[in-house]
């Protein structure tokens, strides 16, 4: 019986301290970091392309926020040109296109097998679930870089 007692105790205090980091992270201001959301054309993406791997090099959706992460930081590491919206970046070459505000937009992409990449840009999430939500979705963009 005392055994069962010791794992109900430690699940009730796991469980509390779940509890106590989410509604953290929905209520806690976000710290600003850098601005700048890198979205970087690999070597030999043109190349890769043009031997017929349909895998993407790239994500079909950037997701950036208004005053947290709003530049969105075009960096071409392939040997050939990319055109990305209206911009044509030249091997080595950075852009950085900075959002002042929340909008959707379709760019033409020459990266990306589909042709097309989206740019999603919110607003700044009020505390509650909006802020939730983007922690947890800045924690998943993380891991997928990592």
């Amino acid at each position: 019986m005392e055994q069962h007692l010791r794992r109900h105790w430690l699940a009730s205090i796991l469980l509390g301290a779940c509890l106590l980091l989410l509604v953290w992270a929905a209520m806690a201001p976000i710290r600003p970091g850098s601005r700048d959301f890198l979205l970087d054309i690999p070597e030999h993406a043109a190349e890769r392309r043009l031997a017929g791997d349909r895998a993407e090099v790239l994500p079909p959706v950037v997701r950036l926020t208004v005053g947290l992460r709003d530049v969105l930081l075009l960096r071409n590491s392939d040997s050939v040109p990319h055109q990305v919206g209206g911009l044509r970046l030249m091997p080595g070459q950075e852009f950085r296109l900075p959002f002042e505000r929340a909008t959707e937009l379709q760019l033409p992409c020459s990266a990306r097998v589909s042709g097309e990449l989206t740019v999603l840009v919110g607003l700044h999430p009020n505390p509650g679930p909006d802020r939730l939500r983007w922690r947890l979705h800045a924690l998943e963009q993380a891991v997928r870089a990592y």
